[in-house]
């Protein structure tokens, strides 16, 4: 049976926060976060990721009795943390990730470089997130919901300018008129909705919140 406190010990001994843990595994922060609670039991590939993440035999994150411990009918079994680091190969432990509010507001406020040039929203966000990940506590997890909201809203804004063309070509073609401004207006409501919204979650990255946006990479 898979054992919650084994990974949590494993992690902490490999000096893994549980962003980087999600990182290197490629499951989702809130996963291993609910089975480190015991809120959930892991699928399969979910624990050989995990297992491949920390660099232990798939054994290492399984319950086993303490040698020469009895057990009662009934009773749960206990979970020894000195087996669980005596199973895990040596290897250096990472630095520690470094807090930086500061980093992970203009993580977010780079997004307005769409101001400037099309699809800067993409790319700068992106290079920071790339540099930072590994390095700054929650930059991995910000850097990934501040991405995804931007490629929504750039698919969501392309869909928009292409029924305003639409539309045009429509009444165009069957009423022989041009409706001036249309497409101006939508344009400015889109990028409006963009400020708006890095904006808002600007003010919830000041107040130590994370979980912003909906949409996340």
């Amino acid at each position: 049976m898979f054992s919650a406190a084994r990974i949590q010990a494993l992690r902490k001994s490999k000096g893994y926060s549980q962003e980087l843990l999600a990182e290197q595994s490629g499951v989702s922060l809130r996963t291993i976060q609910r089975v480190e609670q015991g809120e959930t039991v892991p699928r399969g590939h979910t624990v050989q990721a995990l297992a491949t993440a920390l660099d232990v035999p798939l054994e290492a994150l399984l319950m086993v009795p303490e040698p020469g411990a009895e057990l009662d009918a009934g009773e749960p079994t206990r979970v020894g943390t000195e087996p669980l680091l005596a199973a895990a190969p040596s290897a250096p432990a990472p630095p520690a990730l470094r807090s930086d509010p500061h980093l992970l507001e203009l993580l977010n406020l780079s997004a307005l470089c769409l101001l400037v040039f099309p699809f800067l929203n993409l790319l700068v966000p992106y290079l920071l997130w790339r540099k930072h990940r590994h390095h700054t506590a929650h930059a991995a997890e910000v850097g990934r919901r501040v991405l995804g909201f931007q490629v929504l809203w750039q698919v969501a804004s392309f869909f928009s300018y292409l029924m305003v063309l639409l539309l045009q070509a429509a009444m165009f073609f069957y009423f022989g008129v041009v409706l001036k401004g249309v497409f101006l207006a939508v344009f400015v409501l889109t990028y409006l909705v963009n400020v708006v919204t890095v904006g808002y979650n600007q003010l919830l990255l000041r107040r130590g919140r994370l979980d912003i946006y909906p949409i996340r990479l």
